[in-house]
């Protein structure tokens, strides 16, 4: 993939994610919140449905947007939490979202 167009999914999915919420998703997030009290995500009732078909990632609840990251579009994606490392190696299909301790997206990247 070419920069520009590197540039302009990022963009893309700039637009789309930042500001929302990021959900809570099964067991593994469980074991994430016991570990870092700090990090408070949004879990969603059983019966949520997606906000439109185009869109099978994107939620509401309780008036926040919520993203479920497992269902992105992306071949591979990364959670980037305050305060937790992080690998250094460079995978530029990889998106990686960034977000505070209330789940709020601040940031992505492709990196």
């Amino acid at each position: 993939m070419s920069q520009d167009a590197q540039k302009a999914l990022q963009k893309d999915w700039a637009a789309k994610l930042l500001g929302r919420y990021i959900a809570k998703e099964g067991d593994a997030d469980e074991r994430l919140a016991a570990r870092d009290p700090k990090l408070q995500l949004t879990a969603l009732p059983e019966d949520t449905q997606p906000v439109g078909e185009e869109v099978p990632w994107l939620f509401e609840s309780d008036g926040k947007m919520l993203v479920k990251l497992s269902k992105l579009d992306v071949d591979a994606y990364r959670h980037i939490r305050p305060g937790r490392p992080i690998t250094r190696d460079l995978r530029p299909g990889r998106l990686n979202v960034c977000s505070d301790d209330d789940g709020k997206i601040t940031k992505v990247g492709f990196y």
